[in-house]
């Protein structure tokens, strides 16, 4: 089949401007010849374009020393003290240039995207399938063979070095935030739902960083000018006096009614409904005990004195936890992974609870491999995965 060529109108659809240059049109011809020569099976064609804009933008951004590659890379080895999610770096890695590792992660990272896109938040990509490594070994050939040539791009090299105007900082955030080549795969699915004003609060990239983060790496920790952007540096508004004192009466019927646990594991409604009742005090009808929650067959409750009370639904039996006696190891193996996954399945304290605890030790790709992997990697699915559903308050 004919491929249809990369435009640059596309590729501009992925920069903070409005018009090309030859240097552009360098780069939009580089994505179309990779697009060109892959031949590897198991990637539809709207898929493959993505990847070659995006592994082209890699190279763009390498070369003129952009630095979003940089700041995703300096923020994993802040988080989890190694270059790459998932991807061993060896002494032939070299920051600063184009890696085939990098290039896994790229292809990975647009890859998982779409396999939401067409199967739902559930499905997953594992890193370490064998058309990833394959797509990623064609175009870092061709990347490696072209970059001691590309030429370097001036305006990348300046995006945030400052702004003339409120539009100009407005069209360079927007692009910062969805539109690069490392956020768009991660918020395409939300993007068209997004007010000016959503995505200073709405997590972006791989690790869900917020946009003053962003903006904080790639100036080196001083936010300078930007700070002067309306909404950028957000605060998390703080409840009143009369809800922080609600929230610790419920904390303290809490652990007075589970000998001090903060988290609580129940088999079944009626359980459920007998804690709310009894330990809790809530009135027993079906105005205060949560009916609507009939269909599920466990329920985990964490209480902490700031934030009161929160129910999770059908996941006890993916937690190990040693004082949980729903906790199932065979179905943990098939189940887990999903809490890292799938949005509202686990609340995100429980979950990072868990991470934490080291209560997810089953949990593997959903293709049964990768069990150790995913162990190392756990909190970075889940940012990656969950967005603002893991990093939100």
């Amino acid at each position: 089949m004919k491929r249809e060529w990369i435009y640059p109108k596309e590729w501009l659809e992925i920069h903070p401007y409005t018009a090309t240059n030859g240097i552009d049109l360098y780069y939009t011809e580089l994505a179309n010849r990779l697009y060109g020569e892959c031949r590897t099976a198991g990637i539809d064609d709207h898929t493959l374009r993505k990847v070659c804009l995006y592994a082209a933008a890699y190279m763009e951004d390498t070369v003129s020393e952009g630095g979003l590659w940089c700041a995703f890379t300096e923020e994993n080895r802040r988080l989890y003290g190694r270059t790459l999610p998932f991807y061993t770096t060896g002494d032939d890695y070299m920051a600063g240039e184009v890696n085939e590792e990098d290039v896994r992660f790229i292809v990975w990272n647009t890859l998982c995207l779409h396999a939401r896109e067409e199967k739902g938040h559930g499905a997953y990509v594992n890193p370490m399938e064998e058309r990833v490594s394959d797509i990623a070994g064609e175009i870092y050939a061709t990347l490696a063979e072209e970059y001691e040539t590309a030429p370097e791009n001036g305006r990348m090299s300046e995006v945030f070095n400052g702004y003339r105007d409120a539009a100009e900082a407005e069209r360079k955030l927007t692009w910062l935030a969805a539109h690069t080549y490392l956020t768009e795969p991660s918020m395409s699915p939300y993007v068209d739902r997004m007010s000016p004003q959503d995505k200073y609060i709405m997590p972006t990239g791989p690790h869900a960083l917020f946009l003053h983060e962003w903006i904080d790496l790639l100036r080196g920790g001083d936010g300078g000018e930007w700070r002067n952007v309306e909404g950028l540096y957000f605060t998390q508004p703080q409840p009143d006096e009369g809800t922080r004192e609600q929230c610790r009466r419920m904390y303290e019927k809490f652990i007075a009614g589970t000998e001090g646990r903060t988290i609580h594991y129940i088999d079944g409604y009626e359980g459920l409904r007998g804690f709310l009742t009894k330990t809790m005090g809530w009135p027993d009808d079906d105005d205060h005990t949560l009916p609507q929650l009939r269909a599920y067959r466990d329920f985990a409750l964490m209480a902490e004195p700031e934030k009161g009370m929160l129910i999770a639904r059908d996941v006890c039996r993916y937690i190990a936890d040693p004082e949980n006696p729903l906790y199932n190891k065979e179905e943990a193996a098939t189940g887990a992974f999903r809490m890292l996954t799938v949005p509202m399945a686990c609340p995100p304290d429980l979950l990072t609870r868990c991470i934490k605890e080291g209560w997810l030790p089953d949990a593997a790709f959903p293709d049964g491999e990768g069990r150790e992997t995913v162990q190392r990697d756990l909190d970075f699915i889940a940012r990656h995965a969950l967005l603002y559903y893991y990093r939100g308050d």
